[in-house]
């Protein structure tokens, strides 16, 4: 199951499982994954995660 955490897609490198840039992360609390560290992303989600910022910029 995916979970969408964010209504505007998160910069493509953001963490992996919150979104939030590497600078600004520390130890951080999601409810699906629990207390961690900056995690990268995988390919997939920084793919996902530029078409959805492209599609939004397009978009009126």
């Amino acid at each position: 199951m995916k979970v969408i955490r964010h209504s505007i897609a998160p910069a493509p490198f953001g963490c992996r499982w919150c979104g939030v840039q590497a600078g600004n992360h520390g130890r951080r609390y999601v409810s699906s994954h629990g207390m961690h560290a900056w995690e990268r992303p995988t390919n997939d989600q920084i793919k996902a995660r530029m078409r959805a910022r492209r599609a939004a910029r397009s978009t009126p």
